[in-house]
């Protein structure tokens, strides 16, 4: 093989592996078809009242066919973690009076992991709503009667604090932000619907260029033409509203009526990705790359993951049965070093050219 060829063929080869041609070995993985809730911790927040910590729930196994939703993509099955937040009432004894609670929530991660410095999350998350008792239905989240929640993905964390966040920042102690946390309302329901949480309270604004939608306006807001295109409008699962007819008769219209306003994350299976190389932290969201974060001014509490659920303020919701979040198929993967390959494949081509000119002379 000449010099020409070879430099050819160790180009193909880094495209290759800066495309994620090197084989990633699986770290951790639960696709939540039995208990698993042995092997993950439960962070909530706040500790106080007591109460609090039976206004949230993780149900792992949890079979979500009973709302309409169907498998999860890879799934064969309907089971997955469901998490609920501030529930009215308690889990056990959930009521429709609204009654007024504290800003809470929770968060799951896997006990005791460490993914190292290189790793990736991938999973699919669902996140259902209620939608206002007027014409409106799913696009009206302003008169929802409490169905605005947030989700949170969170990469670097300890996995030993309660990753809970609500309008603009943490609930109360022992909440805390030892990771990069991505937050989003199912709903499109504040103003600050997307959200990067560097390892605190304070969220990055919307015009940074660390979310992709930034150039597009103000990228914390559903209503940016980025997250319009990329999530459209959904409507609620079949039998979702005989289900809200069953907790709450009173509605004046169906809640699960309409559509989502567009670029809400709610009502379909989404591929989330969390990537962390290096200092560099990523969020994707159906392969597309919705947040770039430098951490390297940063030091994370860990290497563990966290999934998570709280609501965005102290009201409670008048259809706690169709407020959650439904996670499946979660995978965690090493990331091999594009740098490493690099260095392995630039060494090669130097070498051989070196030879190549010694045996010219």
């Amino acid at each position: 093989m000449n010099v020409r060829h070879l430099c050819v063929s160790l180009s193909m080869l880094l495209v290759f592996s800066m495309a994620g041609g090197a084989t990633a070995a699986i770290l951790y993985s639960d696709n939540f078809n039995v208990d698993s809730s042995a092997n993950w911790t439960v962070n909530i927040a706040p500790s106080t009242p007591a109460a609090v910590a039976t206004q949230q729930q993780a149900t792992f196994a949890y079979d979500y066919s009973a709302l309409g939703i169907p498998p999860a993509p890879g799934s064969g099955d309907t089971l997955g973690l469901r998490l609920r937040a501030n529930i009215p009432g308690s889990a056990a004894s959930p009521v429709t009076t609204r009654p007024g609670q504290t800003l809470s929530g929770l968060s799951v991660s896997p006990t005791g992991q460490n993914f190292g410095t290189n790793y990736e999350a991938t999973f699919y998350a669902w996140s259902n709503f209620n939608g206002a008792p007027n014409a409106s239905g799913l696009a009206d989240n302003a008169n929802s009667e409490g169905g605005t929640n947030n989700v949170m993905f969170a990469i670097g964390t300890s996995g030993t604090v309660p990753l809970v966040v609500g309008n603009t920042g943490l609930a109360a102690s022992p909440a805390a932000m030892d990771a990069i946390g991505f937050a989003t309302t199912g709903d499109g329901g504040i103003t600050n619907d997307y959200r990067i949480y560097p390892k605190s309270g304070t969220f990055v604004p919307g015009t940074d260029p660390a979310y992709s939608a930034s150039a597009f306006g103000n990228a914390n807001s559903n209503t940016n033409a980025f997250y319009q295109s990329l999530f459209g409008t959904h409507t609620a699962p079949a039998g979702q509203q005989a289900v809200a007819t069953a907790e709450y008769g009173s509605d004046a219209f169906p809640t699960q009526a309409g559509a989502t306003q567009a670029g809400a994350f709610g009502f379909a299976w989404h591929k989330v990705t969390l990537t962390k190389l290096n200092n560099i932290v990523t969020w994707n969201v159906d392969d597309a790359r919705v947040a770039t974060y430098d951490a390297s001014a940063l030091t994370l509490g860990g290497n563990n993951i966290g999934l998570g659920q709280s609501d965005v303020n102290t009201s409670t919701t008048r259809h706690p049965v169709l407020l959650f979040t439904v996670f499946d198929n979660l995978v965690v993967s090493d990331v091999p070093e594009p740098a490493s390959s690099l260095v392995l494949l630039v060494g090669l081509a130097s070498g051989m050219i070196r030879r190549r000119g010694r045996r010219a002379a």
